[in-house]
């Protein structure tokens, strides 16, 4: 039987991972971890039995929602296989507190692995998936979300490990609840599945990030169809805007939570350009001039196999071809601090109109 994507009745199947592993990286702007470690899981879960995508504005007013997806370290959620019972368990462990139905699954971030992972949530779970997020791309931070900026609490939240250890956070101030994850994520070997921003579907329809989980398969679908192009051409083909193109010179690593950056040169005596990155890339700055900043999306692309590429995997030497795609999410000016610059402790002028 074959399932269409309508407006509405919208069935997510095994033959859309691809676009929605490829639009997931795109949106990760250079982080969000590595999206092909869910996409094959969730393959293979949709193979069984398609998940239903809705808009939050179509459900019940007080329906409950729970926002799914896995934290910790890159390299041991490299190492470590998602466990779709862990992610389920979390979700039942938020809903079950709340004593209230888990009407559907959130996806925390459409940028990166996560956005993977709460499609898997929701077919583990056999419930509806959100067409939406919190963030409209990827940020590290669980605070860093539209309902965070809008005042909304991130708990009840839960945590579950790979041996089925289960905490519960009941209540907790956003700075604190940022701590605790991480202090929980350690203990559990530095991975572990997430559960967290309970919502009702009125709350998400007024303040998510709505329709990104479509915008972000129509992002795959155009990537996929394009990516033989010539780098020009493959960014406008993905409606982006191109920065520059140049070999990586150096580059400065992070140190704890202050950014690192690259330098990139251009032939002859070209533009010297500057990418800000933590764990996902921040800022492009040309001869000194802000060219894009958080919360933009920026893309750095292997030219020669046309593929996007994480901050973890650039090498100096490398030619990148940087661009911007178009946001999913205008975020208000309240928000600058959280997800703007300033958040990253990055002080640049704003880009030029």
């Amino acid at each position: 039987m074959t399932h269409s994507w309508s407006e509405r009745g919208r069935l997510l199947t095994a033959g859309q991972v691809d676009a929605l592993a490829a639009g997931a990286t795109l949106l990760g702007s250079g982080g969000g971890g590595d999206v092909a470690l869910g996409a094959q899981l969730l393959r293979n879960a949709l193979g069984e039995q398609p998940v239903r995508v809705v808009d939050a504005a179509d459900l019940a007013s007080g329906a409950l929602v729970v926002h799914v997806g896995v934290v910790g370290a890159p390299d041991v959620l490299s190492e470590r296989l998602i466990a779709p019972g862990d992610l389920a368990a979390a979700a039942q462990a938020v809903a079950g507190h709340l004593g209230a139905p888990l009407a559907a699954v959130g996806i925390i971030e459409i940028g990166g692995l996560n956005a993977a992972v709460g499609v898997l949530a929701a077919a583990q779970l056999q419930v509806p998936v959100i067409d939406g997020d919190l963030m409209g791309r990827a940020f590290p931070r669980i605070s860093q979300t539209t309902l965070a900026v809008a005042g909304h609490g991130a708990t009840p939240l839960a945590l579950v490990s790979g041996a089925g250890d289960c905490v519960v956070i009941p209540a907790s101030s956003a700075g604190s609840a940022e701590r605790l994850v991480a202090a929980c994520t350690l203990a559990m070997g530095g991975a572990a599945a997430l559960a967290v921003y309970p919502a009702a579907a009125r709350v998400l329809a007024a303040l998510g990030v709505r329709a990104s989980l479509t915008a972000c398969l129509r992002l795959g679908r155009d990537y996929l169809a394009c990516r033989e192009a010539g780098p020009a051409e493959l960014v406008q083909g993905l409606g982006g805007r191109l920065i520059c193109e140049g070999r990586v010179d150096e580059i400065r690593p992070r140190l704890d939570q202050a950014p690192g950056s690259l330098t990139l040169s251009g032939r002859a005596a070209g533009p010297v350009v500057r990418v800000d990155y933590l764990d996902e890339f921040l800022a492009v700055t040309v001869d000194g001039r802000t060219a894009a900043v958080t919360p933009d999306i920026i893309v750095a692309l292997d030219p020669s196999g046309r593929k996007p590429l994480r901050c973890d995997q650039i090498q100096a030497g490398q030619t990148l071809v940087v661009f911007t795609l178009r946001p999913l999410y205008a975020w208000p000016a309240s928000a600058r601090a959280v997800v703007g610059p300033a958040g990253f402790r990055l002080e640049l002028d704003p880009v030029p109109p």
